[in-house]
């Protein structure tokens, strides 16, 4: 047998082809995991076949009388094939799943038990200071995260739970949700860890913010309560002086004939019910003051509408402004005394400030199923056109000045519109300029026979 130049130069290329190979197999021998090295080290016994065999012909330690050299390449093949097939490698799953590894936004590090690092996809090469394709795999975790020890101690204290923790990237100024757990195979025997680290930044700035807002809310709170706790005792305060003097002018009126007598009760009668007034608000204030409070009674419909009514008589006659209530006695309603009062006190209050002199206003109610609705019109000016749309909207603080020049706060709608809405009503309006404006709003009814007695005694002594 002659072999010419090709024989030669064809042995050597699939000599070094192989030399090559074993090469990159030793390599990844003494890089790989202990679960891994012995389909490493099966793949090299394949890639040293072709030797073995060329130089048990060449030595002839079994003469032979043909070169076995090419039984070495298929012993070689057949190691191959079931190295293939062992990894999987001509499976599309491992390199789609490859591929979803690497496109996670989440970081993630694969460790063996001896926790040196396996595998990492790219989010944890851009997150974890020092990780990258050079000096990352094959590596121990303790010199890759030395600059990570919060990280480290995690990994060291893994003991199989799927726990999460919030840890703080000091150096990148980042906040991570971390996650180890430990990796087993089809016999649930541990065969490594890996790490999940997910950037959290953004949820935990957000929280914060939401903390430090909720703080100024709560000082801003505790501001308000003490500023209407100081403003109601600053009403209360005078108004009782006025009260001991209206009393001494009482004596002395009487003393001195009847000439005065109808002036001064008529003022006693607006003292007082001014201090109750004034009374009633700040109890009212100091049961909301740990939130609102939504008490609702079964009441008199008409009693509170009276009420209310003696309440403004003073601004009413200044004006000349008659107010006619039409509500039958036997109307109960479910609702919160208070909060009623303030209704009706302010819808009253705005007839009477946007009536001229000598108007009327009128109050009614009528039942419709297991509501009643109620109205207050007036013959005012109405509301004017370009306010229709926004004057219950909460945003809308604008104050009209009144027939008279009466100022307020616009602030009265928007309260009365959320205190009807939380009494289980709604409140709405009809209003043309120059022709009035009727204000209506809903309450659920109660019947006459369901008010206890202390409901109703408590209404007649308001009243």
């Amino acid at each position: 047998m002659v072999r010419g130049p090709l024989y030669y130069l064809h042995a050597v290329y699939a000599y070094a082809l192989i030399l090559v190979g074993t090469v990159l197999l030793l390599r990844m021998y003494f890089k790989s995991a202990p679960s891994m090295k012995k389909h490493v080290a099966l793949m090299l016994v394949g890639s040293l076949a072709p030797y073995s065999f060329t130089l048990v012909y060449l030595s002839e330690v079994l003469p032979t009388p043909f070169d076995i050299s090419p039984f070495g390449f298929v012993l070689s093949g057949v190691f191959f094939l079931f190295g293939i097939y062992q990894f999987n490698l001509l499976r599309l799953a491992p390199m789609a799943l490859q591929k979803v590894f690497e496109s996670m936004q989440d970081a993630v590090v694969l460790l063996d038990l001896e926790c040196n690092i396996t595998g990492f996809n790219q989010s944890a090469g851009r997150t974890i200071q020092g990780l990258s394709r050079k000096n990352g795999i094959g590596q121990p975790a303790s010199a890759v995260f030395a600059a990570h020890p919060e990280l480290l101690r995690r990994i060291d204290r893994a003991s199989g739970s799927e726990d999460h923790e919030l840890l703080k990237d000091e150096a990148a100024d980042r906040y991570y949700k971390v996650q180890l757990s430990l990796i087993a195979d089809f016999r649930s025997r541990p065969t490594g860890k890996m790490l999940l680290l997910r950037d959290v930044t953004d949820a935990v700035r957000s929280e914060e913010r939401l903390l430090e807002n909720a703080r100024q809310l709560r000082e801003l709170n505790a501001f308000k309560d003490q500023m209407f706790n100081v403003i109601a005792h600053d009403i209360r305060d005078p108004m009782a002086v006025l009260l001991n003097l209206t009393e001494l002018l009482e004596e002395e009126a009487s003393a001195c004939g009847e000439d005065h007598e109808e002036i001064v009760q008529e003022m006693s009668r607006q003292v007082y019910s001014t201090f109750a007034l004034v009374e009633s608000l700040l109890e009212w204030f100091r049961s909301q003051r740990s939130g609102m409070v939504f008490v609702p009674i079964v009441q008199s419909l008409s009693h509170s509408v009276q009420r209310n009514v003696r309440l403004l008589q003073g601004r009413s006659d200044g004006k000349g402004i008659r107010i006619a209530s039409d509500v039958q006695s036997d109307a109960f309603v479910y609702a919160d005394k208070e909060m009623l009062d303030l209704v009706l006190r302010n819808l009253l209050s705005n007839a009477i400030k946007f009536t001229e002199l000598g108007g009327d206003i009128q109050v009614r109610a009528s039942r419709s199923g297991d509501a009643f609705t109620v109205s207050v019109s007036d013959s005012g000016i109405g509301v004017p056109e370009e306010r229709l749309y926004s004057l219950l909207r909460e945003d809308n603080v604008v104050s009209t000045d009144g027939t008279a020049g009466e100022r307020g706060v616009g602030l009265g709608l928007a309260l009365c519109k959320e205190f009807v809405r939380l009494n289980g009503g709604e409140l709405w309006f009809d209003s043309a300029p120059g022709q009035g404006s009727i204000f209506y709003f809903t309450l659920p009814a109660a019947q006459a026979d369901t008010a206890s007695h202390d409901d109703l005694t408590a209404e007649r002594e308001s009243g």
